[in-house]
């Protein structure tokens, strides 16, 4: 089985075409083929041509996660049909699968998605003002990545661990505070700080005492 990003709109009728989403201004074609060698055509919608575009498979060659324009489509290849999609926003920016555990996971502008090859399992959003989260390779049961924030716009990103078990994000500085006046914004200058999904908030309250 496999999936191909079409750089071509195919010649119609080739294959059975299937179309999936609303927006069709620039769509995405995707070329899939089952373990019977049967081909079929997805059509996906996008709004975002430079909103990245990717596809991969799961290693039972059964489902596909397709990102379109920066939105996410789990599709089911031999039925044919999408067992999840994203919501418009926050696109996606990062795609990255996993082996055991097999996951498809997905950084987008402020949120992490978890999939399996059925569904979505979980969803993970920090307090705190991200700008981007992008994964680049799976070490062991975690997977690198960096992410950028409003507050650090002007330096490099931020590098981070992503546990596959626990679904604990790692950043390889811990965070600090810094006032601006009325303003406050939160920088990270030094190793090793954790945080679990949705609990940034704690490591900003102990700070402020």
């Amino acid at each position: 089985m496999s999936a191909e990003i079409l750089t071509i709109t195919p010649t119609s009728g080739n294959a059975p075409e299937i179309h999936f989403g609303e927006h069709f201004r620039h769509p995405l074609w995707i070329k899939f083929v089952n373990n019977d060698s049967e081909k079929w055509l997805g059509c996906f919608s996008s709004d975002y041509p430079s909103v990245l575009n990717k596809v991969l498979v799961d290693k039972e060659n059964k489902s596909a996660f397709v990102v379109s324009g920066g939105i996410g489509y789990l599709v089911d290849i031999n039925n044919r049909i999408i067992k999840h999609k994203t919501e418009d926003h926050p696109m996606i920016g990062s795609l990255i699968q996993t082996n055991d555990p097999d996951y498809f996971i997905a950084g987008t502008f402020y949120s992490i998605y978890v999939f399996d090859t059925d569904k979505l399992i979980k969803e993970i959003t920090p307090n705190m003002t991200i700008d981007g989260i992008y994964f680049k390779s799976q070490i062991g049961r975690k997977v690198t990545g960096d992410l950028a924030s409003v507050e650090n716009q002007y330096e490099s990103n931020l590098d981070f661990e992503f546990d596959l078990d626990t679904f604990e994000l790692t950043l390889n500085q811990k965070v600090i505070r810094k006032d601006y006046k009325v303003f406050e914004t939160i920088r990270v200058v030094d190793k090793d700080w954790t945080q679990k999904p949705n609990i940034i908030k704690r490591l900003i309250d102990k700070l402020k005492k």
